[in-house]
């Protein structure tokens, strides 16, 4: 009996967490009301799981960013980057280009930081500091490219995006070691 409680659990933090991304998307600011019209829940539903808005949004950002972030903790394998943007492009889209939740953008790039950083402590001090730098230029044009991409109506595919991103990081591939292009991998999908 529990495991049906359980689920219908799930399921109505899946249509809450859905109906926030889609407002997100489109009317930044909305309302509980607003939310609640789009789930098709009560407001008690709602408090049920949530304290207030923030907590939501909190918990949505949350729920996106540790899925895109799993494609970073060894490197940061571009190809799933681009393949994990594509699912949630709507959103990704508002908060690039609209800046629909802009604490989901800073924390984006703080969890970022912090995954790069523990992999470079393990450097040279003079050496981590390049290397911080080289990636905070790559990781910054990875997202322009996103970005652009997104507001073209994503224009090419992501292979094509991949392709374009690798050529232009790619420079002299001996020595991709020794920069910060070794915490990326431009591997495509199809070859891994």
């Amino acid at each position: 009996m529990s495991k049906k409680i359980d689920a219908r659990i799930v399921r109505t933090r899946q249509i809450i967490q859905s109906a926030t991304i889609a407002l997100l998307t489109t009317q930044p600011g909305f309302s509980i009301t607003t939310l609640l019209a789009r789930a098709d829940i009560t407001r008690g539903t709602f408090y049920k799981y949530y304290a207030n808005k923030e907590h939501l949004i909190s918990e949505v950002n949350d729920v996106i960013l540790n899925d895109l972030l799993l494609h970073t903790k060894e490197t940061f394998i571009v190809a799933e980057m681009i393949a994990s943007v594509s699912r949630q492009a709507a959103f990704y889209n508002a908060v690039l280009n609209h800046h629909a939740d802009p604490s989901f953008q800073h924390a984006l790039f703080d969890r970022l930081r912090t995954q790069m950083q523990t992999k470079v402590n393990a450097s040279a001090q003079d050496v981590n500091r390049r290397l911080q730098y080289q990636w905070e230029t790559i990781n910054a044009g990875f997202w322009a490219m996103i970005a652009r991409w997104l507001s073209d109506d994503m224009n090419m595919t992501q292979d094509d995006l991949l392709q374009e991103f690798a050529v232009l990081w790619r420079g002299n591939p001996t020595v991709i070691k020794d920069t910060g292009l070794g915490l990326f991998d431009f591997t495509p999908k199809a070859a891994k």
